[in-house]
């Protein structure tokens, strides 16, 4: 009998842990400030919802998370700012206590892989940070006899954070994690091409692109941004694309599984919309074109084409248009006068536009070897009308029906103020996202003279 109820016994426990349900509890501190969450999965390259909550009657976000798959998760509780805080879950309850106002910071009161992850994460970012920000300072080649000395002091910081917590993660799907994560910074005392080839060559000497686990978490397509978009990005406007496409084929040979692979190369494409369409063009030729179809459905290809709309080394389309006084001008007649030309498609309703501007017209006042164009993109006359004079030295022209004017898609204009800077044959040689693009596209043009 008593080796019966040993049995039942046991049995009970089995079932007991076997129905338990591993959840999630996020305290907000201050608790009312954040009434909603919205929890995702963090895999492949995306971020996948799961579900919303509001907080309960103790001020916590509280979800079950037993039929969900280990991996990386992210829950956004401040929808306005994006504000947010990641975590691991790993077969276990998780509870977190998060202090927004306090730069985000935790107490992580249950969860043994979490109190380990979460203080890692938060202390090899920081040391990344700055280590980063000295790289740009050779970059740049203003690299003192200080900042190397710090640099070396962080880089022995960070060494000794990896070996630390390594070791405390042994036996988690956080050492994974860690290892992963690891920065690869070479000698500072290196001239800056030789520091960043070698940082270039030797960044994924460490990283696993197909481990399952790595997948589900947001570590690989995090360096993968890191490492084409980031490292001393290329600054030539001419042939920066060329050395983008040459980073990614450095990558996508390190990836075995066909639809991650698909994955990043999705991602990649969407991200150069705005960085350089050449890049996307070239992403969507060579490889989405020619995978199967139902790989192809995953992008809207037409409406991604659509958002690169022009791209640097094509020609810009000719086009008239008139100024407040009627006078018609002729965009073809006006790029041959000198050198360079950059046009502007903006709006006097647009206070980013309202920002920029000022600022472009102090950064042209000596520069003869410029047209400037700026075209209004408006509803009607006013306030383009009496905003547009504060700026003489520009050559005005105003486009009504704003979004819905055929030079809208022309351009493939999505935002104002958008720029295009043209060479004296009308072909595109920069598409400036910000105005600081422009000045480093200025400071570029006269260093090469």
């Amino acid at each position: 009998m008593k080796q019966k109820f040993y049995i039942v016994f046991l049995l009970f426990l089995f079932t007991q842990a076997f129905f338990a349900q591993d959840s999630l509890s996020v305290k907000l501190h201050p608790a009312q400030k954040y009434p909603w969450s919205v929890l995702y999965q963090l895999k492949d390259v995306k971020q996948l919802y799961i579900n919303n909550k509001q907080q309960n009657k103790d001020s916590a976000f509280v979800y079950d998370m037993a039929r969900l798959t280990p991996g990386m998760y992210l829950l956004m509780y401040d929808m306005d700012s994006q504000n947010f805080v990641y975590f691991i879950y790993n077969h276990e309850s998780v509870q977190l206590d998060v202090y927004p106002k306090q730069y985000n910071k935790i107490l992580i009161r249950k969860s043994k892989e979490n109190k380990v992850f979460l203080p890692y994460a938060g202390k090899h970012n920081l040391l990344v940070s700055k280590l980063n920000k000295i790289e740009g300072k050779l970059a740049a080649g203003n690299l003192s006899v200080h900042d190397k000395q710090t640099f070396k002091l962080l880089k022995k910081n960070l060494d000794s954070l990896q070996l630390k917590y390594l070791k405390k993660s042994t036996g988690l799907l956080a050492n994974k994690y860690i290892k992963n994560m690891a920065e690869y910074y070479p000698d500072i005392n290196k001239p800056a091409k030789a520091y960043f080839t070698d940082k270039l060559q030797n960044y994924f000497s460490h990283v696993n692109f197909n481990d399952a686990d790595l997948k589900r978490s947001n570590i690989l397509i995090d360096k993968i941004n890191t490492y084409v978009f980031n490292i001393n990005p290329p600054k030539n406007p001419k042939t920066k694309h060329l050395e983008y496409l040459k980073r990614i084929e450095n990558i996508l040979p390190r990836i075995k599984d066909s639809v991650y692979k698909n994955n990043v190369i999705f991602s990649l494409t969407t991200s150069f919309v705005n960085v350089d369409g050449r890049v996307s063009k070239t992403l969507i030729d060579k490889y989405i074109k020619k995978m199967p179809a139902e790989e192809q459905q995953k992008i809207n290809l037409q409406s991604v084409l659509d958002q690169i709309g022009l791209t640097i080394g094509e020609k810009a389309p000719d086009f008239n248009f008139n100024d407040l006084k009627g006078h018609q001008y002729n965009l073809y007649k006006i790029t041959p006068k000198k050198p360079y030309t950059l046009l502007i498609f903006w709006s006097a309703t647009c206070p980013h536009c309202l920002h920029a501007m000022p600022k472009i017209q102090k950064m042209f006042k000596d520069r003869d070897n410029f047209n400037i164009v700026a075209i209004g993109l408006e509803t009607e006359h006013y306030p383009w009308s009496s905003e547009h004079q504060y700026y003489p030295e520009f050559i005005h022209g105003i486009k009504l029906e704003k979004w819905n004017n055929p030079i809208i898609k022309t351009y493939g204009i999505h935002a104002t103020p958008t720029f295009f800077i043209l060479n004296d044959k009308n072909e595109i040689i920069a598409e400036p996202y910000e105005v600081k693009d422009i000045q480093e596209f200025l400071d570029n043009l006269y260093d090469k003279k």
